[in-house]
């Protein structure tokens, strides 16, 4: 009866649980919700990852450079070089080839130097710091191509700067915000917070046979374009905006070159804005295209590691070879020996104590009772005849003999009364073997 029972109470808690989740899909929704999120670590670390993964899904293998050491040799002119505005100093060696690559049919994308390399004088006229050296960049001055700041009639607003710069008292300022009953800081609280900085209008690139294209434009910065002696004219197509050009496309030799104002429209917050994905895919060839980022001078440790070696290994040899000689090299130590501060009274005072409070006295005093034994046998063959001579030579009571050769083992004998009643029976024995 208990049994089934048991198994009717059972069923019915199964019934219930199952009845519960039922109810709980029945009455409730699924809601989906979009929190954020910091990206990974390699989203972090690569600004162009969205764009190599749209190349690898188009079948075009992509590379990230970041030393002329790996750009150079350079590859093949089926491959498409993208170089960002952080390159350094290359070199005329290295710009003459990569200029020759251009012209064997490679196609280079280039972003031109930040605007603030060619700055304006306070005066606004441009034309007097056109000789100033530090307003050449080699690899496209002799184009006539260089990136020109763009001023704009928005001034900066210095509270508005302070908030981005400190986000606690952004936050300090929305609640504050938030809090206004009267409603006179709403004004000035949306605009703080809410409205989005204004941007340039888009760069337009139009074609004879297609819609026109839009390119987001950088901002406070575009491109200008002057014939040089070296290439008077050259065919080129261009995008813009009322700013300036932010695209220009040159072709030269079997190659091209194209110039942007900043790569930021294939980075992985603009790669999806206007027509950048589709701009990408015009610009490329059929081979791997290279992300070169930051081609920057190396470091000097590593810059004389590359070109001399051999002076910087014999410098480490005669540096150890003179640190051998020179520091000291003692010999084995010596070191007193210890006086021994052993005491064995005291640890076989300790280890018999042990044994006699745990009561193992019969494995210290079987082997002296054994060999108290043998010689009281060699004494006489009747052991009770041996005892009386033994009481005799030995001048001891016979009942205490018997006590100390009778007790532990497998007799009756009971166990010592305290300790002191073992220690007498142990000297006995010793007494017995050492004295028969």
């Amino acid at each position: 009866m208990s049994r089934r029972r048991g198994k009717f109470w059972g069923a019915l808690a199964l019934l219930l649980v199952v009845a519960a989740l039922v109810f709980y899909v029945w009455a409730t929704e699924p809601v989906r919700y979009m929190a954020p999120a910091a990206p990974d670590a390699s989203v972090r670390g690569n600004p162009y990852l969205a764009a190599q993964t749209l190349l690898e899904d188009w079948q075009r293998p992509t590379r990230r450079i970041f030393s002329t050491g790996a750009l150079f040799p350079l590859p093949d002119t089926e491959t498409t070089l993208v170089l960002d505005e952080y390159r350094g100093e290359l070199g005329s060696g290295r710009i003459d080839a990569l200029f020759d690559w251009v012209e064997r049919g490679g196609h280079l994308i280039v972003a031109a130097r930040p605007a603030w390399h060619y700055a304006a004088n306070e005066t606004g006229d441009q034309d007097e710091d056109d000789d100033r050296p530090d307003n050449d960049d080699p690899l496209l001055t002799p184009f006539g191509i260089r990136a020109v700041a763009v001023e704009t009639d928005q001034e900066d607003d210095p509270f508005a700067t302070l908030m981005d710069r400190f986000q606690p008292m952004q936050s300090l300022f929305l609640e504050y915000c938030l809090g206004d009953s009267d409603g006179e800081l709403a004004p000035q609280c949306e605009a703080i917070t809410c409205e989005a900085p204004p941007l340039p209008a888009p760069a337009i690139l139009a074609f004879a046979d297609g819609p026109p294209r839009q390119l987001r434009a950088s901002p406070g910065q575009a491109l200008q374009h002057r014939p040089t002696d070296l290439l008077p004219e050259l065919p080129f197509s261009k995008a813009g905006n009322a700013e300036g050009e932010q695209l220009i496309h040159l072709s030269w030799g079997d190659g091209q070159l194209t110039v942007l104002a900043g790569l930021a429209l294939w980075d992985n917050q603009h790669l999806h804005y206007f027509d950048h994905a589709w701009l990408l895919e015009q610009l490329i060839g059929r081979g791997p295209v290279w992300f070169v980022q930051g081609i920057d001078m190396p470091p000097l440790p590593l810059w004389l590691w590359q070109h001399a070696w051999p002076p910087m290994l014999a410098l480490l040899l005669a540096l150890a070879a003179w640190l051998w000689r020179r520091l000291p090299r003692p010999g084995p130590q010596w070191h007193a020996a210890e006086a021994d501060r052993t005491d064995y009274l005291g640890h076989l005072l300790a280890l018999g104590h042990f044994h006699w409070r745990t009561g193992q006295s019969e494995r210290l005093t079987a082997p002296l009772r054994d060999s108290a034994r043998r010689r009281l046998d060699l004494l006489h063959p009747d052991r009770d005849k041996a005892l009386t001579l033994a009481a005799e030579r030995l001048s001891l009571p016979e009942a205490d003999l018997r006590d100390a050769l009778e007790s532990g083992g497998d007799t009756q004998q009971p166990r010592p009364r305290d300790r002191q009643q073992w220690a007498d029976r142990i000297a006995i024995l010793q007494t017995l073997r050492s004295r028969l």
